[in-house]
């Protein structure tokens, strides 16, 4: 064995195999996850210690490098898009809250803190298309990250769909004989449609959009600060709420602790960049800024505005008992023509982080072909790249058949479906940080690494375990998916086990070269 010792260990296991790691690298790759090993960059087995696959048999395209920091980081922004979180997660607070919603987004912002940390070390270790699961599978094990892929992948066309839904109903305000189906499956077609462009191109149409959508936000926050009603020490010290008698009164424990958990919802995020990891140039360096710029800014963008309102509201009933507080706040600070024009930036916002979900979640499916989960014909189909544009069109046409269908099933339907999405997922990224870095799987060779640590990823597990409380409390929406997605993770161990696991070689993510 003299002649081995200055190999790595993925040569060596290859080699007793009698398997060349330069000529058949996924096949060596999976032998040595069928050992339980590890996939890492640095036990890679191209030149200079990177791993560098072939995809799908070499049938599959590649993605190509277009994208500049800024462009990823414009992309991220649209799909978090604060406007529709302040819309959304935003007046349900504050109806339930009150006065508290302002230090309950404050806190949303700590604990975007926290999920833009952990995911800044997953992402610079495992910048890949297919997100989460290929760093969180290729730390904790197959098991993990087909657990991780499976939830990202069904929950896919509902999330996109409930999106949709939200558009219909604010163009139906502004266009009331406008048929709703016209709006819902108008503007997914539209979103695909910018989806398939190059992804230059898409960057640069979210960008657009994203700029309307920050004027909006800086509207809300100037209308709130301008003749502000109250100090920021008092709503901070004793927040008010609106009972069902409909009499202001300190807000009580309970009431703040579940309306906490909705503001912790509407602010996190950042993690959609990992989608588009492979398109950035240098992403090992840049993807945990990009992360941590875009969380950062999306929490800011997401709360200041609530802050802003709760300090400037002059008629606290008619805002926080309004069904749409944020449009009455507006009609009461300048007219009604503001409360209609700020509809429709609200609609084109939501517009803009529709195309931007639909580009990142076709290159999810794309890496689901590219790491061969299905049969090989319908691998090469989802692994294919349109080369002129370097979008992976195929796959993004999955993801709008997929959404098309499920924008028959009503919002509450497609609310199950993604309510428990952050109890599984979250928790297993947070696992993987804590994991990975203790073996030295993130956070080396100029990766990001997380300050303090383990704080971030232990807090992150604690975030979990509040959310799954949460969920198990909530009968309406919270329990049913929590069971719902229980049985997709169920059945994801059953697909690991018996189908991946009795491949020859097993299965493990794909790593692609960084350089390339």
């Amino acid at each position: 064995m003299e002649p081995l010792r200055h190999t790595n260990r993925w040569h060596y296991h290859c080699i007793k195999r009698s398997i060349n790691p330069r000529q058949d690298a996924t096949a060596c790759r999976r032998v040595f996850d069928a050992m339980g090993g590890g996939l890492t960059d640095q036990d890679g087995l191209a030149d200079g210690g990177l791993l560098e696959l072939p995809a799908t048999s070499g049938t599959a395209g590649r993605l190509r490098k277009q994208l500049s920091s800024f462009g990823v980081l414009l992309l991220t922004l649209s799909c978090l898009s604060p406007v529709l979180s302040i819309y959304g997660v935003g007046s349900d607070v504050l109806q339930h809250a009150g006065t508290g919603a302002a230090g309950l987004f404050a806190l949303g912002i700590l604990a975007a803190l926290v999920w833009a940390v952990v995911y800044a070390e997953l992402g610079s270790a495992y910048p890949y298309a297919g997100g989460d699961y290929v760093g969180v599978g290729s730390v904790l094990g197959r098991w993990a990250g087909v657990v991780t892929l499976a939830m990202w992948a069904v929950t896919t066309g509902p999330a996109i769909a409930f999106e949709a839904e939200i558009i219909a109903d604010y163009v139906g305000e502004l266009a009331p004989d406008l048929p709703q189906n016209v709006s819902v499956f108008g503007s997914l077609a539209a979103a695909v449609f910018v989806a398939l462009l190059a992804v230059r191109t898409g960057a640069l149409v979210t960008g657009l959009f994203l700029t309307v959508e920050m004027a909006a936000v800086f509207v809300l926050i100037a209308a709130g600060l301008w003749h502000p009603a109250r100090g920021l020490d008092t709503v901070l010290v004793h927040p008010m709420a609106f009972g069902e008698d409909g009499v202001l009164a300190p807000a009580s424990f309970a009431v703040l602790a579940l309306a906490g958990l909705s503001a912790v919802y509407g602010t996190v995020g950042g993690n959609q960049a990992i989608y588009f990891g492979e398109e950035l140039a240098d992403p090992h360096r840049r993807m945990g800024r990009v992360i941590l710029m875009a969380a950062l800014i999306g929490a800011v963008a997401t709360a200041v505005p609530v802050i802003a309102v709760v300090l400037g509201a002059q008629d606290l009933s008619a805002v926080f008992r309004s069904p749409a507080p944020f449009a009455a706040f507006m009609n009461e600070a300048a007219g009604p023509w503001a409360g209609r024009a700020l509809s429709a930036g609200v609609a084109l916002a939501i517009f803009n982080a529709l195309i931007a979900q639909v580009m990142a979640f076709g290159r999810l499916y794309f890496s689901l072909g590219r790491d061969e989960l299905f049969n090989a014909p319908l691998n090469r189909w989802l692994a294919g790249v349109h080369m002129p544009s370097g979008s992976p069109r195929a796959a993004t046409v999955v993801v709008g058949i997929f959404s098309a269908l499920c924008c028959l099933l009503s919002s509450h339907v497609l609310l199950i479906f993604i309510t428990g999405l952050l109890v599984y997922a979250w928790g297993l990224v947070c696992l993987a940080v804590l994991v990975g870095r203790l073996r030295g799987l993130t956070g080396q060779n100029h990766h990001w690494r997380s300050p303090l640590f383990p704080l971030a990823p232990v807090l992150g597990l604690v975030m979990a375990v509040v959310f799954t409380i949460a969920d198990i409390t909530d009968p309406d929406a919270g329990r049913p998916s929590l069971i719902l997605l229980g049985a997709v993770v169920v059945a994801a161990v059953l697909w690991s086990e018996f189908v991946l696991k009795r491949r020859p070689g097993g299965w493990a993510p794909v790593l692609v070269s960084a350089e390339i």
